[in-house]
């Protein structure tokens, strides 16, 4: 049984793009990549690396200046050293979501299991409309979890500034959800939101995950200094909106939510981001170490029984100096091993490799882990008395149930 427990199949549609890359790349950068992105859906072509590197540069020395942040220098220096992978993943946003499945599906054949995480964005990215409305995705992924038959998994993507929690009982109790994904660098934390309303909605998701069960219903909370996207709302005050947005996806956040709900099943997924690994990895003094997320989510772990973590856009660094990164992850992780997750994170990691190289370039480095992060301790996170009776229940209500994988049901489930 192998298992992927971070991957993403929405595409351009559900997310509004051109608020998604200004978030990431900065105004100028994220608008002139918009632009390439509609002009290589038009014509079907992906332009050389010249051609696309040309459209970026002006717009790069225009921002250099301004530029102080090592992860966005990291990202605009990536995405101009590599614009092919930058096109290549976004050609895959302009599929259908059924396609998308269908690819992951062909090229990782020795996956059984895919946990696909929704996005909402409605909140975050205000003002910058998504085509496919948060409804229709959430629509279209019920589907796609019938059609899988037991292969896929997915989490409901929630934000406590959008919709009550009884969206959240809806999806795992009847629309065939297993978990739930919070995506705080959109505009909200863990808790200690000055919203009443969002620290109200919150404090009910979590009472309802755990809600006297053996088995809490699971979370997955992006967790990357590094990596991912931020709001693009402006704040009063604020002038430094992406160390704003970025610092409410850290651990630390979620220390006293764990002390309240000790049964708490929590992903810190990204493991605090592939930026942080590369450093670590290296072995000199940098700001990415100095932000000390690995840290703060190994002392989580060690102290909560049901804290996880997932190796999930960490592609580039099975690519470069995967010995140095194996042996800094093995040492951090000793004795934790057991809730320690693998993810590819596809397809946003098709922007480092390719999702066949991803899963062999693991198996490689870490041959006495891969099994363990893809089989058993996925089990042990993504397992919940909620997906043994909702979930069957509703591959049932669609179409029949033909008890594949019913192991992932079974509560003896050998660790």
């Amino acid at each position: 049984m192998k298992i992927d427990c971070h991957c993403h199949v929405f595409n351009n549609d559900c997310i509004p793009v051109k608020g998604l890359m200004q978030s990431r790349f900065g105004i100028a950068v994220g608008s002139r990549l918009t632009d390439r992105i509609n002009a290589s859906q038009e014509d079907r072509t992906i332009p050389s690396q010249d051609v696309l590197r040309g459209h970026l540069t002006f717009d790069l020395s225009s921002l250099l200046d301004s530029l102080t942040d090592p992860a966005e220098k990291d990202s605009i220096r990536y995405l101009l050293e590599h614009p092919y992978d930058f096109v290549r993943f976004a050609l895959i946003g302009r599929k259908i979501m059924v396609d998308i499945v269908d690819g992951m599906m062909k090229k990782a054949k020795n996956i059984d299991i895919w946990v696909p995480l929704m996005m909402d964005t409605e909140k975050g990215f205000e003002g910058s409309a998504s085509l496919t409305s948060f409804d229709e995705q959430k629509r279209i992924m019920m589907d796609l979890t019938a059609t899988a038959r037991g292969r896929i998994w997915p989490f409901f993507a929630y934000d406590p500034r959008s919709r009550p929690v009884d969206a959240v009982k809806n999806a795992i109790e009847r629309e065939g959800f297993v978990g739930v994904k919070l995506y705080p660098p959109l505009g909200f934390k863990p808790c200690d939101n000055e919203d009443g309303e969002v620290e109200d909605r919150l404090e009910s998701l979590y009472q309802y995950c755990v809600a006297g069960r053996n088995e809490p219903i699971p979370i997955t909370a992006h967790c990357s200094w590094s990596d991912g996207v931020f709001s693009n709302r402006a704040e009063p005050g604020i002038s430094a909106y992406k160390e704003y947005y970025r610092d409410m996806a850290h651990p630390s956040h979620w220390e006293k939510v764990l002390k309240r709900y000790k049964n708490l099943k929590l992903n810190l997924a990204h493991f605090g981001g592939a930026g942080e690994w590369e450093q670590r990895a290296l072995g000199g003094p940098s700001a990415a170490v100095d932000k000390n997320w690995v840290d703060t989510i190994l002392r989580l772990m060690r102290e909560h029984e049901n804290v996880y973590t997932d190796l999930s856009f960490h592609g580039i660094l099975t690519t470069k100096n995967g010995d140095a990164y194996r042996s800094a992850l093995l040492e951090k992780i000793s004795g934790v091993e057991k809730r320690v997750l693998l993810g590819s994170d596809w397809y946003m990691s098709a922007i480092q490799c390719d999702l066949v190289d991803y899963w062999r370039n693991f198996e490689t480095l870490f041959p006495d882990l891969f099994d363990s992060m893809t089989g058993p301790n996925a089990l042990r996170f993504l397992r919940s008395e909620a997906s043994e009776a909702f979930l069957p229940a509703f591959l049932s209500s669609r179409g029949g149930y033909d008890g594949q994988f019913v192991e992932l049901f079974h509560p003896e489930q050998p660790d």
